[in-house]
């Protein structure tokens, strides 16, 4: 009696196979999309803390702390920052927008720096992030009257992040 030798798979071991990519690929895609928004979220943060840097600098070396306003969009605030060796830095996502009560308008593709956000700190650096654990602080909390700083994030439509300088 000759006996066949069959080469390849059943279908039950492809369906199989095919089955346990599938369930990788929905287990970990979330995770791969989410990727590029948390790269912008930590260039924010690294942005925040650069321009913190170069103002603290600034006042070490005697001046006062400029005016509130919109990081991108005032060209006294560049020319504060560039005097002292600093550049300003562009937010990742050009439609992003921060909106903080001392400020007039929203600051679209840029963040926000606040003169004396409340009597505790000289300065404030802030930025809307993307996700909701790179916050730390309620986008609605920097919104408010007294604003409470110690409020996390709802959601990530209400996540921002705040650099307070005393």
């Amino acid at each position: 009696m000759k006996i066949q030798n069959k080469k390849g798979f059943t279908l039950i071991e492809l369906l199989i196979v095919i089955a346990i990519i599938g369930i990788l690929a929905v287990a970990f895609l979330p995770t791969l999309l989410g990727a590029p928004a948390k790269g912008r979220d930590t260039q924010r943060v690294a942005d925040l803390q650069k321009v913190q840097k170069v103002l603290v600098n600034a006042n070490l070396a005697g001046d006062s702390y400029p005016d509130s306003t919109c990081v991108n969009s005032d060209s006294n605030f560049k020319e504060y920052i560039a005097e002292f060796g600093g550049t300003i830095p562009t937010d990742p996502q050009e439609d992003n927008a921060i909106n903080v009560e001392d400020l007039a308008s929203a600051c679209t593709g840029e963040y926000a720096y606040v003169n004396a956000p409340s009597n505790d700190y000289s300065f404030g650096l802030y930025a809307n992030m993307e996700t909701e654990a790179a916050g730390n602080v309620s986008c609605d909390a920097l919104s408010e009257d007294n604003a409470d700083l110690s409020i996390p994030p709802k959601n990530a439509e209400d996540s921002c992040y705040a650099i307070l300088t005393q």
